[in-house]
C-alpha cells in the first residue's frame, strides 16, 4: 500500500475520466473537422486552377490556328455569327486551295474546325460564341463581299464542386490581307 495516499486517489491516478476523454475526442473531432475542411478547399481550388489552365490553352490554340487561316485566307465564302467558311492554301506553295469551315455547334457546346480530311476539336464547354465581321474601315457587315476583318468572342464554363469556372475570350480583329474584293 502507498504511503498515506487513500484508494481512490490511486485509482485516479490510474487513467481518464469519461469526461476528459469526451472533451479531448471533441478537440479531436473538431481538429480533424478543421483539417478536412482545409484539404477539401485546397483540391477544389487546384481543380478550378488546373481548369483555367486547361481552358487557357484551348482557347490559346484555337486563336492560333483560327488566326493563321484567316491570314492565309483568299475568300470567304459563307459566314453567320456560328460559323465561317474560308478558302485557305492547301500547300505551301498556294498551288491548290480547300475550304475550311470554322463552326460553334450550342448542343454539343463546342467550336469545331473542318477540312477536306479532318474535323477537330478547339474548344469544348463553350456557352456562348459569336464571329464579328467587318470591313476594312472597321464597321461591321452583313455583305459576303466586304468582309475583311474578323474577331470572335466567346466563353467557356466548367463545374467544378458546385463552383463556376469560366474563361471569356475576346480575340483581336484578323485581318483578311489575301482575300479577294469581287464575288
Amino acid at each position: 500500500m502507498s504511503a498515506g495516499l487513500p484508494n481512490c486517489t490511486r485509482r485516479r491516478r490510474a487513467g481518464f475520466t469519461l469526461v476528459e476523454m469526451l472533451i479531448s475526442l471533441s478537440l479531436m473531432m473538431m481538429l480533424t473537422l478543421a483539417l478536412l475542411t482545409s484539404f477539401t478547399f485546397i483540391a477544389r481550388g487546384d481543380r478550378s486552377l488546373s481548369n483555367y489552365g486547361d481552358m487557357n490553352a484551348q482557347a490559346r490554340l484555337m486563336l492560333e490556328k483560327l488566326g493563321s487561316d484567316l491570314r492565309s485566307a483568299t475568300d470567304v465564302t459563307n459566314f453567320s455569327p456560328t460559323l465561317l467558311t474560308l478558302t485557305v492554301p492547301s500547300n505551301p506553295a498556294v498551288t491548290s486551295t480547300q475550304d475550311v469551315v470554322w463552326s460553334y455547334n450550342s448542343v454539343t457546346q463546342q467550336v469545331t474546325r473542318q477540312d477536306p480530311t479532318t474535323t477537330k476539336v478547339y474548344a469544348a464547354d463553350v456557352q456562348t460564341f459569336a464571329f464579328y465581321y467587318a470591313n476594312g474601315n472597321n464597321v461591321q457587315t452583313t455583305s459576303l463581299v466586304e468582309v475583311k476583318q474578323v474577331q470572335l468572342s466567346l466563353r467557356m464554363l466548367r463545374l467544378v464542386a458546385g463552383t463556376v469556372t469560366s474563361e471569356y475570350v475576346i480575340s483581336t480583329q484578323f485581318t483578311m490581307r489575301a482575300k479577294s474584293t469581287t464575288h
